[in-house]
């Protein structure tokens, strides 16, 4: 074998070699992306977080845990969606004993042959720190178990 064609084995085998450890590292990048960040359960971010993930569940009795009282205990019940859900979190206003987080939620109402059919709109939740804990005073329409008060 010549010294040029070993040449071009070389570069050929290293090329191959770059591009299998390329999409090696974009596989390791994506599986170990893992889920949403978990914000902590004590913050106006993680309440609105798991109502958000039980509403979305379809748990309604987990749901109405992060409500006051109040609107939990004397609402009317109401179907939770089935829709696709995706919420972000986009700002959060915290004062003493109260918090404003505003989220954007986007739903997916099905696809068609043009894609899927999306409504996306910004929404507010409103929180009260009641015996230290924060709980949900106002709850975005898109997001409501219940109806009644504050809660719809």
């Amino acid at each position: 074998m010549s010294d040029s064609a070993r040449r071009s084995r070389t570069i050929l085998i290293a090329l191959i070699a770059g591009v299998a450890l390329v999409v090696v590292i974009a596989l390791i990048a994506v599986f170990a992306r893992g889920g949403p960040a978990q914000y902590a359960a004590d913050t106006p971010e993680g309440v609105v977080q798991r109502y958000s993930q039980a509403v979305v569940d379809g748990d309604v009795s987990t749901a109405l845990t992060y409500l006051v009282p109040e609107i939990a205990d004397t609402c009317d019940r109401i179907p939770v969606g089935t829709d696709d859900m995706r919420i972000t979190l986009l700002e959060t206003t915290e004062r003493d004993d109260t918090a404003r987080v505003q989220v954007l939620v986007v739903t997916v109402y099905g696809s068609d042959p043009l894609g899927s059919s999306e409504y996306e709109s910004e929404e507010v939740f409103e929180l009260v720190r009641a015996g230290g804990d924060w709980l949900i005073e106002t709850v975005p329409w898109s997001l409501a178990v219940c109806v009644d008060g504050g809660a719809q």
